[in-house]
């Protein structure tokens, strides 16, 4: 039976990097420094995303190594527009989504548990977005493969017609 691997060397990167970053974030929590949990916050985000791509690339590059130079430049287009998304994270946009939602008092604690609900939030939609991406390329290369069938299936088709032919004359 056949089935797709992930290096485990990706996933021991990723579940190292989130360990170092939970805490970072726990060591800020412990100084009451605002700056410092959202700083970490932000880092431990950016840090996650990129994980989670160098694992989908590690993926595609292990498991499609006749078709990996053809996917190089769909990976850098989904890098690319990751990258842009969590260039643009600071402070202010580490709070929830919705600022109704934030109470005028709220405690540091109320605002952490606020801006860390708001980075699972950002990461669900990373990864939402490298799905879309994966079905997408899974669509397309689906649709050529279609296309590909009904080409071969004509050629057999004439050919059959053309055998056909000659056999009654």
């Amino acid at each position: 039976m056949c089935y797709s691997k992930i290096p485990l060397e990706k996933i021991e990167k990723l579940r190292t990097n989130m360990h170092k970053n939970v805490d970072t974030v726990c060591d800020h929590l412990v100084n009451n420094r605002e700056d410092q949990v959202q700083s970490a916050l932000a880092e431990m985000e950016n840090q996650v995303s990129e994980d989670l791509i160098d694992v989908v690339d590690a993926y595609l590059q292990s498991n499609n190594q006749e078709s990996t130079p053809l996917l190089l430049k769909d990976q850098e287009e989904l890098h690319s527009e990751i990258r842009c998304r969590h260039q643009k994270l600071s402070g202010p946009e580490l709070e929830t989504e919705d600022p109704v939602a934030q109470q005028p008092r709220e405690t540091f604690w109320q605002k952490v548990c606020s801006w860390f609900q708001g980075m699972l939030h950002r990461l669900k939609e990373t990864c939402q977005k490298v799905w879309t991406w994966v079905k997408e390329k899974v669509a397309a290369f689906c649709s050529k493969m279609v296309d590909l069938w009904n080409i071969i299936e004509s050629l057999f088709s004439s050919v059959a017609h053309w055998v056909s032919t000659l056999q009654a004359s």
